[in-house]
Order: structure tokens, then sequence, then C-alpha cells
């Protein structure tokens, strides 16, 4: 029987002819380039089956894959289509879990032991407190680390030379330094990480003629799936050991991950680098409702850098794009609250750009007691450093002896007190005493000094007369808290915009209570609600970022946050063609959101309509 027949008759898989045409490529390089709802995982899937059913194969077909979840799902795709007939030819892998392998093989047989380093947090942690040790008496938050791991996963992905870090966007000053000093921990401690994985199976390839060609043997088939998501040297690995039989299926109108270091420039580059390579299209969308495929279409071909498609869908056009403008983000949250009420059984998707930008919906959700899910979980939120500074601005209002609180805030406002005056205050043996009292009673500051701290004293106090809302805003422009948050993202250690997010969230909540310490008992009952929502996997609502919905679909989506200098967020200090690739990318980063989309799509835009949303508007206009 023919395969496609086969497909067909027996298993209930109808291909188009453009999917029959890519799944029939054998020998040579081919990228297919899918749509999204396209069916390029059943297009992958077909393919190593058809060389399979039709004997071509004598050894193995390795398919790479960007995540494990998805790794997993198409092996468990594949044998529901051929059961175990195939199981000895067939390996589904990530990047990461094939280098691993090429890795620990490769000491095994030198005789050399390591650890594989699961979670760098705390290591990086202590690294960055000594670093900044000698310039600040600072603690250092989640969000640093986080950033700090980010960025050494990019320039272990780009290949990139660590001393030249500030020309690739990195903003962490020292860079350099501290990457320099994690390698040493790591060399020292005998551990590999996440991204080590790649670099050393990079260097064990590469360095050996012998080694490449075991690994072409073994697998006489290699595919990718979601190319655009690898990074440059995930390439530079699949490059090595390729060999005429590398078959690639991406989208380069998804590439969203650059700040993982993912390089979808090398498929644009795809015919400078395989002279003889073959393309093929899948331009039929399957999932959405036309209205959404042809929106969709004419707003990501304002980007210049990608392939010409003919997107398109067979599905019927029934419901318009919605761009809803609302006055605030609290109102947007009653808005999509009440639409909730009309969606009866249908999947819903609320998505949004940054992760910060669930809280105020979180918030309202669960005041009007609505089920939902939380993809990523948001307790992070909970440890952010902007909170823990209001907090202990507050902290140290209702008790002016908190020294932990002092200690923690004592130089992020007007008043630029000095180490040695936290010293004074946490040494003291005199523990019933105010922080300010101690001070008053050290004899040896100068006059201006002793006026600070009076003024300080007046202030603090000030914060127990406000309503919680007024409270934060007093905080961040009365104690200039604005102008230290301004100074961090000079020094590259924090973010801007986020940060007066976070401020804008903590004044929605602070609205609903009516004095400091009500406001502190409903953070930290938020924090239990979160943690509980991202356990939710079966509610029908999902709040998530779009890049955790990629690869997803819902039968209504919400975007929401759309407004100016949020989505997209400002490119700071970028030169012309960075910032360009930088809007390029925020722009598929919409385009995917949009396509999560089955049937309904409402954009939602609490202020100012970004760029995006204005381009939008235009850019179907003009169709």
């Amino acid at each position: 029987m023919d395969y496609f027949e086969f497909l067909k008759e027996v298993k209930g898989v109808r291909l188009n002819n453009q999917q029959i045409e890519a799944s029939s490529f054998d020998k040579g390089t081919a990228l297919v380039l899918s749509t999204a709802g396209s069916g390029k995982t059943t297009v992958t899937i077909a393919r190593a089956g058809k060389l399979l059913y039709e004997n071509k194969c004598r050894e193995k077909i390795l398919t790479i894959t960007f995540s494990k979840m998805a790794a997993n799902d198409m092996k468990s795709r594949f044998q529901s289509y051929f059961g175990d007939s195939y199981k000895a030819k067939t390996e589904f892998s990530t990047i990461h879990a094939f280098s691993y392998k090429i890795v620990r093989d490769f000491y095994r047989r030198k005789g050399i032991d390591f650890e594989l380093l699961t979670n760098n947090y705390s290591v990086l942690a202590e690294i960055l407190r000594s670093y900044y040790s000698k310039s600040y008496f600072s603690y250092v938050s989640d969000e640093e680390v986080e950033n700090l791991s980010s960025a050494i996963g990019y320039a272990d992905n780009m290949m990139i030379n660590p001393l030249e870090y500030e020309n690739y966007g990195i903003e962490i000053k020292g860079f350099d330094k501290i990457y320099e000093a994690y390698k040493d921990y790591k060399a020292k401690n005998r551990l590999v990480d996440f991204d080590d994985m790649l670099v050393y199976a990079h260097k064990i390839i590469s360095g050996s003629e012998r080694y490449r060609e075991q690994i072409r043997n073994t697998y006489q088939y290699i595919q990718v799936d979601e190319v655009q998501d690898t990074s440059k040297i995930q390439h530079e690995i699949i490059r090595l050991i390729t060999y005429n039989n590398l078959f690639m299926v991406g989208d380069d109108d998804q590439a969203i991950y650059s700040f993982r270091g993912s390089y979808p420039d090398f498929l644009v580059e795809f015919k400078d680098i395989y002279k003889d390579g073959k393309i093929f299209f899948l331009e039929n969308n399957y999932r959405c409702d036309k209205n959404i495929v042809e929106g969709a279409k004419n707003f990501i071909e304002s980007n210049k850098s990608r392939y010409k498609k003919s997107i398109c869908t067979d599905n019927p056009k029934v419901n318009e794009i919605n761009i809803v403008r609302t006055a605030s983000r609290a109102e947007q949250a009653r808005m999509v609250i009440k639409e909730l009420e009309h969606t009866g059984d249908d999947t819903v998707g609320i998505l949004f750009r940054n992760n910060i930008s669930a809280m105020i919906l979180a918030t309202n959700l669960h005041e009007k007691g609505v089920n939902f899910y939380i993809k990523e979980d948001k307790t992070k939120f909970f440890s952010s450093p902007v909170l823990q500074d209001i907090l202990s601005f507050m902290a140290l209002a209702l008790d002016p002896r908190d020294r932990e609180a002092f200690s923690r805030i004592y130089y992020k406002s007007y008043t630029y007190f000095t180490k040695s005056m936290c010293r004074i205050v946490t040494e003291s043996p005199q523990t019933d005493m105010t922080v300010f009292n101690i001070l008053d009673n050290y004899r040896y500051f100068d006059n201006y000094v002793y006026e600070r701290i009076s003024r300080f004293r007046a202030d603090i106090n000030y914060i127990t007369r406000l309503k919680p809302k007024d409270a934060v805003r007093f905080i961040k422009i009365e104690l200039e808290y604005l102008s230290y948050l301004e100074r961090m993202q000079d020094e590259g250690r924090n973010n801007l915009s986020n940060a007066m997010h976070i401020l804008e969230i903590l004044e929605e909540i602070g609205s609903y209570c009516s004095n400091i310490k009500e406001f502190i008992e409903r953070i930290s009952s938020m924090q239990d609600v979160l943690k509980n929502a991202s356990e939710n996997r079966g509610a029908r609502i999902t709040l998530t970022t779009i890049h955790s919905a990629k690869g997803l679909e819902y039968d209504r989506v919400y975007m929401i946050d759309n407004i100016e200098g949020e989505f997209p967020s400002e490119g700071r200090n970028m030169a012309d063609d960075e910032y360009r690739k930088y809007m390029e990318e925020e722009r598929r980063i919409f385009y995917v959101g949009m396509t999560r989309a089955r049937r309904v799509l409402d954009i939602i835009v609490p202020g100012k309509p970004s760029m995006f949303v204005n381009e939008l508007i235009a850019s179907n206009k003009k169709k």
C-alpha cells in the first residue's frame, strides 16, 4: 500500500499537497517553513515514518527538538502511528540531552568524573554577593541572579567572548569578571551546567574528525524541529554532525527566544550556508478563524527579515479581531472578568508580554472567585526587590525599631545614609531604641546629617497615616525611591519599566486595603493564591506569557497590556541595526500571541496604544 494511502486509510491522517511534498524529501538538506497551525509536527513524524516504511533507513533517525515535553510528545505521536515497529531506529531528543550524552561518554572514556549542576542560582547568588560587596552594602535579588544566569546562557549560546559583553546588549556591570568567577568555580568543583553541555559537546565534535564520523554513521537521517529556536552553538553542533542528511522544520515568524541565544538569522541565511538546500512551505493555518489569519499575516509582513509566505486558511470568517481600549489596568481586569462570564466552556488564554502583567488580573480574578490556572510560577513577584523595599519602608513605619527593615532601605531614598550609619544601628546593644534614636545619640555626624535623620523620621512616621495606595506613591516620589531605581537601571541591576509596573501593581492592591497592616496581609495571602493557581492545571482559564503559550492554542485569547512602552518595551542604548532586530522580534512575539486564538481574539489597550496596535489597525486597513 502506498505510504500516504496507508496514513489516510489506516491511521486517519490526511496530508495536504504541501505536507506530502515536504514529507517525501529524502537525501540532502531541507528547510520546511511552516506557518502557525500548519501541522509541522505531523510532517516531521510523517517524513520519518515514510523513510522507515519504505526501507530507506538502514541505521537510525535522530529527531531533535526544543524541549523535553516536545520530544516526548513527538515520540508518543510517532508510536501512535507506528507502534513499536521502528522503535530501534528512531530517537527523539532535545539538543541538550543529545549533547550531554556526547560529553558524558567522552569524559567517561578519559576517566574524568564530573557532576551536573542542575540549579546554578545559589552559586551565582554567592558570586554576585561577593562581587557587589566591594561596592555596595546590598542584598542580591532573585531578579538579578536570574538576569545573570540568562546573560551567561546567552553568551554561551551565541559563542560570545565575555570580554566583549557590552557589544551584545549585556548591561551587567563587570559581567566578564563575574563570568570568569563562575567558570573557575565550576572547574574547581568539576561541575557542568546546562549550557556547558553544548560548549563541551561542540569542542569535542569540532576537535575530532573520528568522533564526527562516528555520529554521522550512527544517524543516517537527522531532523530538527522548531529550528528557529536553536542557538548559534546548537546550529554549529548540528552542522558538524550532518552531511547531506538534514531536515529542518520551523517558522521564521515565530522566532522569539533571542534572550536565550536563539539565532533566527540562520533561517534567512539558509541558502547561503547550504547552497543545494531545498525549501518547502506549509502555508495553510488549520487553527484560526480566517479574520485572525489574515490580520496576523498583514501585521507580520511589516518585518523585513523574513520569508514571504502565502499564509492562508480554509476556515471561515466568523469573528472580527477586537481592539478594546480601557482607561487603566484595573478597568482592563474588570472588563476581562465580565467577558469571562459569557465564555461558556471555551478554553481561554489571557496572554501578556511580561510576567508581571498577571498580577492585577490574578488579584481581581481571586476577588471574584474565578477559577484560573497561572502557567508560570508567579511567586517570584513576592521576592522582587521592589516589593521587598516597599514592605521594608512600611515595616519601619509600623515599627521604628525594625533594624532589618532599616538596613534594607537606608540608602534607597533621599537620605544617602552610609554603610557606617547602618552598622551603628544594627550593632547597637540598645535593642528597645528606635533606629532614629540610635542615630540621634551618636554624636559624631555633621549637623546636616542630623537634619536628614529628623526629616526621614517624620516622613517614615507620616506613612502610617496614609492609605496604602497613597503610601506607595509617597515612597516612590517624596522619599525619592524612584531616583534610586533610576540609578540601579543605569548600573544594569534592574529594569526601570518592570520596577514601575510592580509599583503600579502595589498601588492597585493597596486600593483594596484600608490600612498598611491589611495591605501587608493581602500581599501575603496573594502569594498562597498564586501558588495554588500555578497547580490548577484543570482550569479552562489560563494566564501566561506569550513565550510560554507558544505551541499552545485556546478557543478565546485576550492579549492584555498592549500599551506604549510596554509591548514593545523601549529598546535602550541600541545601535540602529540592533534596534531593528529587536523590534522585529517583538513584532514576532505579538504575532505568536495573535495566532494562539482559534475563534476569538481580543487585544486590550489599558492606556495609550502601543505601536503594534497602531500597526495592526493600519496594516489591515490597507488590505
